[in-house]
């Protein structure tokens, strides 16, 4: 999944929460959906920083 399909996903999850609307059980499983979500894009957020030092530091790119 593309990391702004990701934020999509969050976005439409925290949507879901701040209605109030849900039964317990599936507000909690929301939030675990939430939860996932927010791991991946951490993860992926991580992966690109890694390849951004990399590149800077091979002198292939020029810091932003």
């Amino acid at each position: 999944m593309e990391f702004e399909t990701t934020l999509k996903t969050l976005e439409t999850l925290i949507g879901q929460l701040e209605k109030g609307d849900q039964p317990l059980e599936k507000s909690l499983e929301i939030y675990e959906q939430g939860v996932k979500a927010v791991k991946d894009a951490e993860k992926r957020l991580q992966e690109m920083q890694g390849k951004i030092e990399q590149l800077m530091a091979d002198g292939t790119k020029k810091p932003l």
